[in-house]
């Protein structure tokens, strides 16, 4: 699972911009544009809802809303955005990936030491059966 922080970091590194600014009231084009695609990626890659996803970039939840209904549209139109949008996109489906895989190998780890603690329990309750 990708995390809010990662999202807006991953935004902040391919369109240049500065988590500063992609949080910041400013409303110029290209910070805009970033938190558009900020909040496709969240709603997209998360399970939060809209208004953790909003918090998270000092927005209220309606702005998301708003730019899930219009980034798609930008997409249709404007090459360069949806240049940036597959950029993104790789990066945030191989956070992802690795996420997974680091899940995997944890849960791996559990699974042995659950199985070490039963076979400890075991060995204690026959040696006390055996006393």
């Amino acid at each position: 699972m990708v995390t809010l922080k990662e999202i807006l970091e991953t935004v902040s590194l391919v369109c240049k911009i500065s988590v500063t600014n992609l949080r910041s009231k400013k409303r110029y084009r290209i910070f805009s544009e970033a938190r558009g695609l900020y909040f496709l990626f969240a709603r997209n890659f998360t399970n939060c809802g809209v208004q953790e996803i909003s918090k998270y970039v000092n927005r209220h939840h309606a702005t998301c809303i708003h730019y899930c209904k219009i980034t798609p549209q930008l997409l249709k139109y404007d090459k360069k955005y949806r240049i940036t949008y597959g950029e993104i996109e790789s990066k945030l489906n191989k956070i992802a990936r690795e996420s997974k895989d680091e899940n995997e190998d944890m849960l791996k780890q559990i699974n042995i030491q659950i199985a070490q603690l039963l076979k400890e329990k075991e060995r204690i309750v026959s040696s006390k059966e055996s006393t």
